[in-house]
């Protein structure tokens, strides 16, 4: 079936959209007799007619419209599979963006991106902050080339691919003079009696504290949603909000003079995947910041033990 990715593929095309053999040919630039040979050498791989000649012009069979819906997809797969192709070969010239979640944001992924433009200095980087289903929604519709964030609840497309990194545990965080913050094992009905500050439409939240909480779930519902971890934070030390966030924030969060409330259960962790179009995974800019995110995550998992080793030697 070589004639399917071929210019033959492209020729059909035309003559299914305009109907007309002098006008087709001219699309394509090519002549009307060059133009029938094209067709007929597919008519004849296929074993079948494409069209009927008419006085109106030309009419597909049935074999030629369900051909229409299966060249279109290979003939938009074959567009963007170039587009790819020539950005790797160009070395990302025209910028490689990147999208992350708040976690990351307001953690050490700036660490990332500063030996990521040591390594490439010529490559413009541009990075988006969202939640997941924003993020890996706007990857998907080729608005961003690499997402570092959650793994999402469904399959990416076919054409993407989604690499572990690391998992995050979630962890609640108020202001120092909270009501509960003397509690040695803090109750998820104990947090139901205060409000909670969360993501705009953090729909994977909503997913994970119901398989992990149930019902109790219902209780944790926001009383601010914002996209910004700044604003998040402010509200949490002006107020007796909470907020469950990834423990990558809790260093922020302990700076802007917020603490931890031990609680009596684990709430839920989250998995952490690199995620972009399976052409992009195996090239240098893309290997570069999953190697530095893998680094730093390692490197703050370590700091985090630190404190734990010297507890237990007290």
């Amino acid at each position: 079936m070589r004639s399917l990715v071929s210019s033959h593929l492209g020729n059909f095309l035309a003559l299914y959209e305009k109907r007309n053999m002098h006008t087709a040919a001219q699309k394509k630039a090519i002549s009307q007799p060059a133009l029938s040979k094209s067709l007929r050498v597919l008519e004849q791989e296929l074993g079948t007619d494409l069209f009927i000649r008419t006085p109106h012009g030309l009419e597909p069979t049935d074999a030629g419209a369900a051909l229409y819906g299966y060249a279109r997809s290979i003939d938009q797969e074959a567009r963007i599979a170039s587009l790819d192709i020539a950005r790797l070969a160009q070395g990302f010239e025209g910028g490689l963006r990147i999208g992350i979640g708040p976690a990351l944001a307001a953690s050490w992924f700036s660490s990332v991106l500063v030996n990521f433009g040591r390594a490439f200095p010529s490559i413009e980087v541009t990075v988006e902050t969202g939640i997941s289903s924003h993020l890996v929604d706007n990857l998907t519709r080729n608005l961003l080339d690499v997402v570092v964030t959650a793994r999402p609840g469904k399959a990416l497309p076919e054409r993407f691919v989604s690499v572990p990194l690391f998992t995050s545990d979630m962890v609640v965080v108020c202001r120092r003079e909270h009501p509960l913050r003397h509690g040695r094992r803090i109750s998820i009905e104990s947090l139901s009696r205060f409000s909670r500050i969360g993501f705009l439409e953090d729909r994977e939240f909503d997913e994970h504290a119901e398989a992990t909480l149930g019902r109790r779930a219902g209780a944790m519902r926001p009383i601010v949603q914002t996209a910004s971890m700044s604003i998040m934070l402010g509200l949490l030390t002006e107020t007796d909000c909470y907020a469950i966030v990834s423990e990558l924030i809790v260093p922020k969060a302990e700076r802007e003079g917020l603490i931890v409330l031990p609680l009596n259960r684990a709430l839920w962790p989250i998995d952490v995947d690199l995620m972009c179009k399976a052409s992009f995974i195996g090239s240098r800019p893309v290997r570069s910041i999953r190697e530095g995110v893998l680094a730093c995550s390692a490197a703050s998992m370590e700091r985090r033990r630190v404190p734990m080793r010297h507890l237990e030697k007290s």
